[in-house]
């Protein structure tokens, strides 16, 4: 396997051949009483120096960028790069001066003495993940002890099969370290010293492991009593007893100061088990899913028997605030859920002396039902069909098109509900809405829908009268709109529409006629012509309601008749 140094491969990411040389000959940039790195005025970081460059967010900057003189943080992420060694150190220590956080993960590192060269040059370094390593167990010989470095803050050594004898060495040569990763190693037990204490540990991640035993994580209380944040998913854990310890040693002595607890996937199956979670006089925040005990519970339900169930001190559940009233809430709803239940757990009883006994909730059935039998008529036709009403109003009419033979467009639905319309407490009601649910009118089995086809309108000229017809039901109405007695008069539209004929002009019958013989114009929807006004049987006054263009041929050979008479 081909060696490769930490700064082969930030050139390889960030520079170019011509930068790496130029550094390496140069002997002045170790020594280079000002900062190589620098800012321009795009906010890009610059070396004063013949080195890399890196790009640097405003919003992580503590000053603006063009007074940005040397950069205060840096995030570097170096994974899955082949890295075997860290390099020269005065190299290193002059392109990453400013590096605040590093990610090595999935590289080939090995030696803890690179580490210590990282840490000796990276002087301000925070955070390093060292996931995915293969490091070997002989520290003590590959770093002294007394060779300590007190600025690194979090440590990840996820998956890399650590021995914890060596993590507890690894520990004591990082002084202020308060945040530890160590999930999926495979650990079994936890085998520190029993003397190892290490008082800046605050936050440790332990999930993906194989501990069955909660007295094994207690040991993480003696060696860490100051820890206020524990990960513990995806563990073999069952329960949190503490019976094979000493009896002055319990979970509220050791972990006294824990105040954030997660225990997702754990393989908890008993009430009693929740009950123990009672013991951590601090815990605020619990996370608990994916366990046996809740795995045939709705999700409301899980919600609600884990908030009465817990302290009342727990302030959030899953990462959701728990309010006072949510609390009594949930109480209430737990002490119903296990009132028919063969195994009621303490929690009811203590519950049920806070808010006494309950009366059952009536069992009303709030459930829509999800299709309904119903009639649906179209002029001669009609058809029963079993449809769905939590379908909107554009669908039901999309689905009527194959029975209607005409676009959704072209006609109107209407619902008519039988009970009502018996006791004539109202009629028909449109159906207007596109997106409206049919569930919102209240549709029952046997109700019926009313297909009617909108009104068309088409222009008919015969002499000097322009006619509209208009078809509804099987019935014929004629609406005759005459010019004014001025033969250059222009023939308006009623309801506001002139401009499709507003430059076609009227020609009468007669040019020379006053205009007695021509009736005046209509009002919208009404028939005035007297000569039509006489044939009562003929046709009536009447209102204009409707859909289809009709033949006229019928109409106008009578019309001619009477002309000729």
């Amino acid at each position: 396997m081909s060696e490769k140094t930490l700064m082969d491969a930030i050139y390889d990411r960030y520079g170019d051949d011509s930068d790496y040389q130029d550094l390496v000959s140069n002997s002045s940039c170790s020594s280079a009483s000002t900062s190589p790195l620098t800012a321009d005025s795009n906010n890009n970081l610059i070396t004063s120096l013949p080195c890399v460059s890196f790009y640097i967010p405003e919003t992580y900057s503590s000053r603006k960028a063009h007074n940005l003189n040397i950069r205060t943080s840096i995030s570097l992420v170096m994974s899955s790069m082949g890295i075997t060694h860290i390099g020269e150190v005065d190299e290193l220590e002059a392109v990453c001066k400013d590096v605040l956080e590093l990610d090595l993960s999935r590289n080939e590192l090995t030696n803890w003495t690179e580490i210590r060269k990282l840490l000796s040059s990276i002087k301000k370094l925070r955070f390093l993940n060292l996931s995915l390593n293969k490091f070997l167990n002989d520290i003590e010989y590959q770093w002294p002890l007394l060779e300590t470095y007190s600025t690194l803050n979090t440590l990840i050594l996820n998956s890399c099969f650590l021995d914890l004898e060596v993590v507890e060495s690894v520990l004591k040569r990082l002084p202020n370290l308060n945040e530890l990763h160590l999930s999926s190693n495979n650990y079994e037990r936890v085998t520190f010293s029993n003397n190892f204490v290490k008082d800046s540990i605050k936050i440790l991640y332990f999930s993906n492991n194989m501990l069955a035993d909660w007295c094994e994580v207690c040991k993480f209380g003696q060696a860490f009593p100051y820890l206020e944040n524990l990960v513990l998913s995806e563990n073999n854990l069952k329960n949190f007893r503490t019976d094979s310890m000493t009896d002055s040693v319990d979970n509220c002595s050791l972990f006294k100061n824990l105040k954030i607890l997660i225990l997702n996937k754990l393989k908890i199956n008993d009430w009693h088990a929740i009950d123990q979670l009672r013991e951590f006089p601090q815990l605020k925040h619990v996370r608990i899913q994916n366990i046996p005990l809740l795995e045939s519970l709705t999700d409301e339900q899980k919600y609600y028997v884990l908030v009465a169930h817990l302290d009342e001190s727990i302030d959030s559940l899953n990462g959701s605030k728990i309010s006072n009233d949510d609390k009594e809430n949930c109480e209430r709803k737990y002490i119903r859920f296990f009132m028919d239940s063969n195994f009621k757990p303490n929690r009811y009883y203590e519950l049920e002396s806070k808010h006494g006994k309950l009366d059952r909730l009536a069992d009303v059935n709030m459930d829509i039902s999800k299709r309904v039998y119903v009639k649906i008529k179209y002029n001669d036709k009609q058809i029963y069909e079993r449809i769905d009403v939590r379908q909107t109003v554009g669908e039901f009419k999309k689905y009527l098109e194959k029975f209607v033979g005409h676009p959704a467009s072209r006609f109107k639905v209407f619902y008519i509900d039988i009970e009502a319309c018996s006791m004539a407490v109202y009629g028909p009601e449109e159906l207007k809405h596109t997106n409206r649910c049919l569930y919102s009118f209240n549709i029952r089995d046997n109700d019926e829908f009313e297909i009617d086809l909108k009104p068309v309108q088409v222009l008919h000229s015969t002499a000097s009268e322009y006619q509209f017809q208009y078809r509804h039901l099987g019935h014929l109405h004629h609406h005759h709109y005459n010019s004014h007695i001025n033969n250059n008069s222009y023939f308006q539209l009623p309801n506001g529409r002139p401009n499709r004929f507003k430059n076609r002009k009227i020609q009468s019958e007669n040019s020379n006629s006053n205009g007695n013989n021509l009736m005046k114009r209509s009002k919208p929807g009404l028939i005035n012509s007297s000569k039509y006004k006489s044939k009562e049987n003929s046709l009536k006054d009447s209102v204009c309601t409707a859909s289809l263009p009709a033949d006229l041929s019928a109409f106008n050979s009578m019309r001619e008749n009477e002309e000729i008479n």
